[in-house]
This record gives structure tokens, sequence and C-alpha cells, in this order.
């Protein structure tokens, strides 16, 4: 479904990947772990196209989804036309919106068609913020935040979701609750590519997974596989 090969991307004159390559299934989970630096986020902006200075500039290589190279797509059209939407890392909800518009908001790319079904789907996985539809989303916990931005996200009927950092300052609960959310996403089709700094975790629910370190890849393997590895334990995952 999506190929990444070979991807060279620069802040102004700082290269931050240096040729990393992965590919993505239909129906996959996979997950990028690494150090802080190590190129995970830069990845998944340089995927959605987004534009500098928020996105890295590609200086080589190829993103190359279904067949067909995406360098010269806006953002938006990623959005759009290839169905494939990030979740950033800090949620970045509307803080002066309720719960009910930023998902609302989310569905412009939708046109005429009826959101209603997709709606009482997030709210289903998502019970709290049915209760709080009509509270202002900077008043929401942080994992209530979370759950918005996710469900944010799937409001665009999005078939690749991107998630970037989606346990960062989650409780523990909180934080196990969202990953089975993402495998029950993914047991309904949704193709998953997830950055998490909980090397162990991401793992234990990808089916497959890439280490970056300093802008490249450096292992890969099945979540499993991966987890098994005693250099992969020493470096991630607390020895």
């Amino acid at each position: 479904m999506l190929r990444v090969n070979n991807l060279k991307a620069a802040y102004g004159k700082v290269e931050a990947l240096h040729g990393v390559s992965f590919h993505v299934e239909r129906g996959e989970i996979v997950t990028l772990i690494g150090a802080n630096g190590a190129g995970k986020s830069t990845t998944l902006k340089a995927l959605m196209r987004l534009t500098p200075p928020e996105s890295p500039t590609v200086t080589g290589g190829d993103i190359i989804f279904e067949g067909r190279s995406i360098l010269g797509l806006e953002g938006h059209t990623v959005v759009d036309k290839l169905k494939m939407t990030l979740v950033p890392e800090g949620r970045h909800i509307f803080g002066n919106l309720t719960v009910m518009e930023n998902l609302t908001l989310a569905a412009w790319t939708r046109r005429h068609e009826s959101s209603k079904k997709d709606l009482e789907h997030i709210f289903d996985l998502f019970p709290r913020l049915a209760e709080r539809a009509r509270q202002r989303s900077d008043t929401l916990s942080g994992g209530e935040q979370q759950m918005l931005a996710v469900g944010r996200a799937l409001m665009t009927k999005c078939a690749v979701l991107l998630l970037d950092e989606p346990s960062m300052g989650l409780a523990p609960l909180i934080m196990y609750d969202m990953f089975r959310t993402l495998k029950q996403l993914n047991s309904e089709g949704l193709t998953i590519i997830v950055v998490e700094q909980n090397a162990k975790l991401a793992l234990q629910v990808a089916d497959r997974g890439y280490v970056l370190n300093t802008g490249e890849v450096v292992a890969e393997g099945t979540g499993e596989d991966l987890l098994q590895r005693p250099e992969i334990k020493s470096a991630y995952l607390g020895g």
C-alpha cells in the first residue's frame, strides 16, 4: 500500500533523514521506534506532505502510495484523495471549539456524505467524548484530548491512520486503553502507522516494526521478533 524508498529530508541545510526505506501493507499496524531525534516524526510529516517549516523538505528518494509517487501532492490532497490522516504529537485540537465542533469540522473532506454513522462509531469507541460532546475541548483531560484527536482523524474516513506519540502524557490505564482501541480499529480494516516512545507497547501491538537511529533504519522485523532481540531490548526496552 505504501512504500518509502531511500527517503532523504532536511530542515533547511540540516539533513534529518539519510535514506529511510520501509513499506506498509494494507491492513497492517507498523511502528517506527527509536530515540528522540531519530527521525520518526520527520518521517510522518514527510508522508503527509506538510509544507515547511512544519515539515522537512524531501531532498531525495520517493514515497509511493498504491503504485504512485505522492511527492508532488499537497497535504490537503493526501487527506482528501489518498485518505491518509495524521494524529500529530501534542494533539493540536481546536481548544476554543467543543468536542462536537472538532469532530464535525474534520468531516469537511466528506462534503455531502453523511457522517452520522461515523460519529456514532467514534462515540462507541470513546464514550467519554459522547459525555462531553458540548464541552470546550481545552477543558478536557489529556487522555480525553487524545481520544478527540484520534476521533477527529477518523472523521476524515481515513484508510491509513498515522499517529505520532499517541501515549505521550497519558496515565498507564488510558494509554493501554488507547492501544486496545487502535487494535480494534485495525481489526476493522484500518491501516495504522504509529510512532511511539513506549517501544515495548508499540511492538506488542504491531505486525512489523522499524528501528530508526539518527535518520536511518537500523533494524526491522515483526513486532515479536524485535521484542526478543537482545540489542533492541538493551537499547529501547530497558534491558
